[in-house]
């Protein structure tokens, strides 16, 4: 699997490519045709078994679909979903493959709502919805970028209004989480919110919502032995890391600290009154709370 991963090294994540109001990195399906990928994905034959996990990029995505991999499989051991990316709906150029894949199939997207599957969303298949709180996220998406192929280097300022104040990428952040969370209240689709923040300081209470949410049946030592396997410092040592394929040393850069409240020693007083201003403006009316602190804070 790490030799196939190894070909891969080098290959360039910008620039982005633009598709109507929102732009998307350059897998190789999507440089190749956006459009017809785009269409590929919303026609996709979803089954009723399939599960989607869907996030915004750095929000916890390698964790999750360690859990997920380890729940459907009824096992503890590393990787047995594969690599991300096999599971990944923008890395896929073969979608016949897709077809072949037993049941329960398991796929990621960073991509908002709107682009899912219409047969998923419509006949209310199961989708994890893995959210974080911005501002961290922000800061953990600036620090992954840096180095990567092709991607300039800028300070934190220029990525902030760069990235953050005007945020595209799948999207954006706002524009993720505003579709899922109105899903979630017109109960479109079979939605399970999880956030970062819950998962870290709750994780046997959130593991077994997932379990239950899957439909798998869980004892005390499995649920503990999955949260062990599933620590941060163990998944940096044994989960595949497949973003070394686009850091031009193929180093890993995936795994950097794993905690709550870094944003704190990056936004500025000046950027952190904007945040709150933008976010109070796209996000009115709608529920949602996030954790911005460590509980030890």
């Amino acid at each position: 699997m790490m030799a196939e991963i190894e070909k891969r090294i080098g290959r360039p994540f910008f620039p982005f490519i633009e598709y109507k109001s929102i732009t998307l990195p350059p897998m190789p399906p999507i440089v190749k045709d956006v459009h017809n990928f785009m269409d590929s994905l919303r026609n996709f034959n979803s089954r009723e078994t399939d599960v989607i996990l869907c996030s915004p990029m750095k929000s916890g995505t390698n964790w999750v679909h360690e859990i997920v991999s380890m729940l459907l499989h009824r096992t503890t051991e590393y990787n047995s979903h594969g690599e991300l990316n096999y599971c990944n709906f923008e890395c896929q150029s073969d979608w016949d493959r897709l077809e072949k894949m037993n049941s329960p199939r398991f796929f990621h997207t960073h991509l908002p709502m709107e682009y899912l599957p219409r047969k998923h969303v419509e006949n209310g298949y199961k989708i994890i919805y893995l959210n974080r709180n911005p501002r961290d996220r922000a800061i953990s998406q600036y620090l992954f970028l840096q180095g990567k192929t092709g991607v300039p280097p800028m300070t934190w300022n220029e990525f902030f209004e760069k990235f953050v104040v005007n945020d595209t990428i799948y999207g954006g952040w706002f524009t993720f989480t505003k579709q899922f969370e109105k899903a979630r209240v017109e109960k479109r689709g079979t939605v399970l919110p999880v956030t970062f923040e819950k998962l870290k300081i709750e994780t046997i209470q959130t593991l077994r919502e997932i379990a239950s949410f899957l439909g798998i049946s869980v004892d005390d030592s499995f649920i503990k032995e999955i949260a062990d396997k599933c620590a941060f410092e163990n998944l940096k040592k044994n989960k595949i890391d497949t973003t070394v394929s686009i850091h031009p040393e193929g180093r890993s850069t995936l795994w950097r600290k794993g905690i709550i409240g870094d944003w704190e020693n990056w936004f500025t007083v000046e950027q952190n009154e904007l945040f709150e201003k933008l976010y109070h403006r796209e996000m009115e009316g709608y529920a949602v709370d996030f954790i911005y602190y460590s509980p030890k804070h």
